[in-house]
């Protein structure tokens, strides 16, 4: 009875990787054939059964096409924190984001941060742990140089080695979890259609300034039912009705 259990769950997700390699197939189909607006069903249906860097890519291209810049970055952005290293991704975005209204410069410009994040986004988690695994199996490989190695230089190039990779295991397993606090991160949404910030949670807030399509904000306070606070990379902050945003 197991046996046909185990059989049955082997089948359906044998069809169930089928199933979605069809959808994929006719979504890239119908994009290619400029029918954007299908191939957006297509790969929603695809992205119903999980994360996926690529669909969220190719998803944000058809938007794009449609000139939905606010849904195009929304899921360039989905894409991103899957794959930081993407540079496919990365540039569609930047180029989506070009095409938008509001041109916010950061405030957080100092070169050392944005040379550091740079570099923790030229991989993923995923590849940040393989590489840790790699340190520490070279620093085992060290270590025993260290132990057992007859002949004192070797025993050197064994410690000196194994230190190294120590360091380089330490500070790769630091990046994974970054680039993992990174990819749960829940605080960041874009702007879907032209809204007023206000100076308070309610219609009658004065009015701070406006924001367009395609904007990203940080979420500072999302206790309240309608009405969130956010923050600008500029360190502007304000509050913002939920309906015209959308959660990265």
């Amino acid at each position: 009875m197991k046996r046909i259990f185990s059989l049955f769950i082997l089948f359906f997700s044998l069809f169930g990787v089928q199933a979605t390699k069809i959808q994929k197939s006719m979504a890239d189909s119908m994009y290619a054939a400029g029918k954007y607006q299908e191939a957006i069903v297509f790969y929603q249906k695809i992205l119903q059964q999980g994360d996926n860097a690529a669909i969220y890519y190719n998803l944000g291209n058809a938007y794009y096409r449609l000139h939905d810049m606010g849904h195009a970055i929304l899921n360039y952005e989905r894409a991103a924190n899957r794959e930081p290293g993407d540079a496919d991704i990365r540039f569609n975005l930047a180029l989506a984001r070009s095409k938008t209204l509001d041109k916010i410069e950061s405030t957080d410009g100092f070169f050392l941060v944005y040379w550091f994040r740079s570099f923790l986004n030229s991989m993923n988690t995923d590849q940040w742990g393989r590489l840790s695994i790699g340190a520490f199996v070279l620093m085992l490989s060290g270590g025993l140089f260290y132990a057992f190695g007859r002949r004192l230089l070797l025993r050197k190039i064994g410690f000196f080695a194994a230190v190294m990779m120590f360091f380089f295991c330490l500070f790769f397993n630091i990046f994974a979890y970054l680039q993992r606090k990174q990819y749960l991160d829940n605080t960041h949404a874009v702007i879907m259609e032209t809204c007023r910030i206000k100076s308070s949670p309610a219609a009658s807030g004065t009015v701070l300034f406006s924001l367009h399509e395609g904007t990203k904000v940080k979420i500072l306070d999302n206790s309240m039912r309608d009405w969130v606070e956010i923050k600008l990379s500029d360190g502007k902050i304000g509050w913002m009705q939920k309906v015209d945003m959308e959660m990265i």
